[in-house]
């Protein structure tokens, strides 16, 4: 008879035996569940999403030194919301079609607040994935630089589909997302390096709860930055969608060409449900509402309130600063400062007169000053570049010299109403870069149009000057 101990070593040898040699189609399972949308699912959301951002800016104070600005960031996304086919792979096949309820924020920078807000009219919005993050354009018009600035959050809905791994995936399975999803969810235009690992954490009925935590080092306009992010997102396993996220940013970045250096933290809750009931979005309000992008729907508008003076530019120009007395745009591509614009607002002159092309000569050499070589040429822009009848008086001279011991060439614009209004515009670019400047300057330009001075320029221009001040 055998001892109790061998019995025993014996008994849990067969089992282990067992355990390990049973054939696969026998072995007990664990349940997957398939993380993806469905983009044919007509099917409309409703979309909150609340932002808050701490921390500060940072201003160039010359010698590689920036001074430090305290930053206090709310903001506030009510929006419907429905999924639109690809535009292509990975990225570009997000895209989804918005009508937003409300889109405002409040921005402090040190002790001024600005309140930009969407326009009214802007409430039907296409977004779109693009390596470097969302594009929004509206259908119908051009959008204001502020409001393109407004509506790019992190956090989006559109960005947090890109968590989503397209298949299934069990409780406690880890993954990392690709690369196109690492630089699209952090909104960087080129990554040196960068991780984001996601883990299906747990399930409360039909809510899987997702981890999710990462860093990303990369560039956004050549200025270098550092996002360091983490939260969580629930995923519906029975009627397939994302329903909710949480996300905790850091951000340091430098001062780059375009914009200000920050050091920051942001935290985004987005809550993302069904909409039961009558559609807003339906293919029948929808018919006829040109949904993809078109060269005029992609440009940005410019308003002047003070100026009451309106134009159209392509999104590479970025308003860098805009006061009372001038505005300055710089343009930027694949990373690279290209050029600058300056716009200033002349005395007028009497109606059906312009400042004498002689003197506006002389000026332009004034306020070069010592960088001043010579003339290029100089003519007068006519036809139908300008609008053919439509009263503008163009002037354009071109000039060389040198700016910070680099060659460099100025195009000046006169722009003159036929009621004595007058611009003027000056393009700087560095000799190396003219070529690929590739004549920008005049499409710019003659997108200029003065209105009538007793007519406003487009509802809620505040957006256009970056907001209402108080």
């Amino acid at each position: 008879m055998l001892k109790p101990a061998v019995c025993l070593r014996l008994l849990v040898g067969a089992i282990l035996f067992v355990a390990c040699n049973v054939r696969p189609e026998y072995a007990a399972a664990a349940e997957s569940y398939l993380l993806a949308e469905d983009y044919t699912n007509p099917r409309e959301f409703s979309v909150t999403l609340k932002l808050k951002v701490d921390g500060h800016t940072k201003t160039s104070a010359g010698k590689n030194k920036a001074t430090k600005i305290p930053l206090d960031v709310e903001a506030t996304m009510k929006y419907r919301e429905r999924r639109l086919p690809p535009a292509g792979r990975d990225a570009e096949a997000l895209r989804g079609v918005r009508f937003y309820e409300s889109a405002q924020a409040a921005i402090k920078v040190s002790q001024q607040t600005t309140l930009p807000r969407l326009r009214p009219q802007n409430r039907l919005m296409v977004a779109e994935g693009q390596t470097s993050g969302v594009r929004f354009y509206s259908p119908e018009r051009p959008l204001y630089f502020a409001e393109l600035e407004l509506l790019k959050t992190p956090g989006d809905s559109l960005l947090a589909l890109a968590l989503l791994p397209g298949r299934k995936v069990e409780v406690g399975e880890t993954w990392k997302l690709p690369h196109w999803a690492v630089q699209l969810f952090a909104s960087v235009e080129a990554v040196e390096k960068g991780e984001i690992t996601c883990t299906a954490e747990s399930l409360d009925e039909s809510l899987l709860t997702v981890k999710f935590e990462g860093e990303v080092a990369g560039a956004n306009f050549g200025a270098y930055t550092k996002i360091t992010l983490s939260g969580e997102f629930q995923f519906d396993v029975k009627d397939h969608y994302l329903a909710h996220l949480e996300l905790s940013q850091k951000e340091e970045g430098t001062v780059g060409t375009v914009s200000h250096g920050l050091e920051v933290d942001a935290s985004v809750v987005m809550q993302r449900n069904v909409i039961e009931g009558r559609p807003r979005l339906s293919d029948k309000s929808l018919a006829g509402i040109p949904l993809e992008p078109n060269p005029a729907n992609l440009l940005v508008a410019f308003d002047s309130k003070a100026w009451n003076l309106r134009m159209f530019h392509d999104r590479l120009w970025h308003l860098f600063k805009q006061e009372r007395k001038f505005a300055v745009f710089r343009l930027v591509e694949k990373g690279g400062f290209l050029a600058q614009c300056h716009i200033t607002p002349l005395t007028s002159a009497q109606p059906g007169e312009h400042m004498p092309e002689e003197q506006f000569i002389k000026e332009l050499q004034r306020s070069l000053g010592e960088r001043f070589q010579g003339l290029n040429s100089a003519e007068q822009i006519k036809g139908d570049a300008v609008g053919g009848d439509g009263g503008l008086f163009v002037y354009r001279v071109e000039s060389y010299g040198e700016s910070n011991t680099k060659k460099a060439i100025w195009i000046h614009y006169l722009v003159a109403a036929e009621d004595g209004r007058q611009i003027a515009v000056v393009f700087t670019v560095g000799k190396t870069e003219f070529e690929k400047f590739a004549n920008r300057d005049l499409a710019f330009v003659t997108s200029i149009e003065f209105l009538p001075a007793e007519k406003p320029t487009l509802q809620a221009t505040e957006a256009a000057d970056d907001g209402v001040k108080k």
